[in-house]
């Protein structure tokens, strides 16, 4: 799973070196990759700007898929990996949805939904761990 994880982070990371962090540091740094996409996709919307938006809806998706959804490993995380990886399922379909009828509302869903998840992955860092590990 890192090595996977840490191939894509190096193509999305452009500003320092992905070698020197965490798992944990990837996803999180994955985490606010996808919430400056989402931002962007509501600035979007709001201006009316159907090339930007599918742009950075399609960005976000990018990440989605190639960022988290690859990193989970169904092996050792079980239950929680499975959870993850439909709950990234969900907010693909969704960003779809968002970008094919212009609307803010779902892409704020989504952001909502993903903000909480890099939450949890901030108590894990912390040492505080939530109710559950992810996956």
């Amino acid at each position: 799973m890192v090595a996977r994880a840490r191939n894509r982070y190096r193509e999305v990371d452009n500003v320092g070196s992905v070698t020197d962090r965490s798992p944990i540091e990837l996803i999180l740094l994955v985490y606010d990759r996808i919430a400056d996409k989402l931002l962007a996709a509501e600035a979007a919307i709001d201006s009316n700007r159907a090339d930007l938006l599918g742009t950075a809806i399609g960005e976000a998706i990018d990440l989605i898929g190639q960022g988290l959804l690859v990193a989970l490993d169904y092996e050792r995380g079980g239950e929680i990996a499975t959870n993850l990886g439909a709950i990234y399922d969900y907010a693909l379909r969704r960003l779809l949805y968002a970008n094919l009828r212009k609307d803010v509302e779902v892409v704020r869903e989504i952001a909502d939904l993903l903000a909480g998840l890099r939450e949890a992955w901030v108590s894990i860092q912390q040492g505080s761990s939530p109710g559950q590990m992810p996956g």
